[in-house]
């Protein structure tokens, strides 16, 4: 025969799966979500495929904190994807509209276990730094021990797990507590994944917790824990995904982290229109009442450019209402991390027993030059309070408590209370862009 008449054949390219092709995408997806550096986060992560069933994810509120999260999914490939994808999308978007953990966390869970099967589910840690960045809060659901440590890289704080993955059962309120931790310049936050405790070498030995801790007590972070892992597991196939996180305190005290969005939302010109709530107990009990005002501003008027500093406003006289005028919670209360866990256990204790009470909320714009005026009232049920002696006690509070109040003052115009001290006014100017 003629080889020049052979019929010449070549291996046909292997074709990725529609399940690799479907997770890949996904994957794609939730990574092009993320806006933001974080200044002094620091993630490693190793996967034992070419998808990982560990994400990591941060993003800023609008009141200027921060919010992080490293969720595991359990058996990884397109299951996690298909969990992963929503979760991000809670995330960032409950984030960015000024949500905080709990709900976060209650919609995350409510979430997947719609769209995952019974068998899989994710373990996950959340944690938000405050604007200050001097209150840690963590809920810790299932995943490894979140360790903070001073300047001297000794364990001041251990905040354990709890045995309440998401995905798995419908959670209760008391599934909801967090920790409130106080975080001072030169502490370090390390969080992990499972799979780096877990991790076996050749001899089916775990790299183990009491190791990590060992590594940072001797005042080397990350990159030393990494070299270790990938040592320990050399020439050893991996069975679960690893992830290693840390959060240097004094680099994100030193940078002011504002929150520039991608969004597409264009500001409408100055018009003049008003909107009021009457919210009672019934609903007090059930809504966060901050990004619901937000929302609605945004889709009458929407200058996005003070979204930020709106939501602040907002959200600092909503909790004032709720908290101290409905509520009655002193904030002399909120003096260190132990006072902010007493706070906020007797706050849901209050708000579960709550009746009879009400905020009435007032949103009014006016067109003023090239921008609007904002006038915002709210009044609540509460007795009030001498507010003229309150002003003069804040000028001289250096304590957690008065320093929402004192930043509405910053950003707004005019501040003032009238009545017997439950109706708080606040009027703040903006311009279009």
């Amino acid at each position: 025969m003629n080889h020049n008449d052979e019929k010449m054949t070549y291996p046909t390219p292997k074709k990725p799966s529609p399940e690799m092709t479907i997770a890949k995408h996904l994957f794609e997806r939730i990574a092009k979500m993320g806006k933001h550096d974080i200044p002094g986060l620091k993630v490693w992560s190793k996967a034992i495929s070419s998808f990982n069933g560990d994400i990591s994810l941060c993003a800023l509120r609008p009141s200027g904190g921060i919010h992080i999260l490293l969720a595991d999914f359990i058996g990884g490939g397109l299951p996690a994807a298909v969990g992963a994808l929503p979760v991000a999308e809670i995330f960032y978007g409950m984030t960015e509209n000024g949500f905080g953990l709990s709900d976060i966390i209650e919609e995350i869970n409510k979430k997947l276990l719609f769209v995952l099967p019974a068998e899989y589910y994710s373990t996950a840690c959340l944690m938000e730094l405050d604007r200050d960045r001097k209150v840690l809060t963590v809920w810790n659901g299932g995943m490894p021990d979140v360790l903070v440590l001073d300047s001297d890289s000794k364990i001041k704080h251990r905040i354990s797990s709890t045995p309440i993955p998401l995905g798995l059962h419908e959670v209760t309120s008391a599934d909801l507590d967090t920790t409130f931790i106080e975080v001072a310049a030169g502490d370090t936050v390390f969080w992990c994944s499972d799979g780096a405790i877990n991790a076996e070498n050749i001899q089916g030995l775990k790299f183990g917790q009491d190791q990590i801790e060992q590594l940072l007590i001797e005042a080397v972070f990350l990159s030393a824990i990494t070299s270790a892992i990938k040592n320990h597991v050399q020439n050893v196939a991996l069975v679960d995904d690893i992830t290693l996180a840390q959060l240097d305190i004094s680099a994100l005290q030193k940078e002011e982290v504002s929150l520039i969005s991608s969004s597409t939302f264009t500001s409408k010109p100055p018009a003049k229109w008003q909107v009021d709530f009457s919210l009672s107990a019934d609903v007090l009990r059930e809504v966060d009442i901050a990004p619901l005002l937000v929302s609605v501003l945004m889709k009458i008027q929407a200058p996005y450019e003070h979204r930020q500093r709106i939501h602040t406003v907002l959200a600092e006289m909503c909790s004032n209402a709720l908290e101290h005028g409905v509520l009655g919670l002193p904030s002399s209360m909120k003096t260190g991390a132990d006072g902010f866990a007493e706070y906020y256990a007797l706050r849901s204790q209050r708000m579960a027993k709550l009746e009879d009470a009400y905020i009435n909320i007032s949103l009014q714009n006016v067109p003023f030059d090239v921008g609007g005026r904002l006038t915002i009232r709210i009044e609540d049920s509460g007795l009030g309070f001498d507010h003229q002696q309150h002003i003069s006690d804040l000028a001289k509070n250096k304590a957690f408590s008065g320093r929402g109040e004192t930043l509405i003052r910053q950003l707004c115009s005019d501040y003032y209370y009238s009545g017997a001290g439950n109706c708080a006014h606040a009027v703040y100017l903006w311009t279009a862009s």
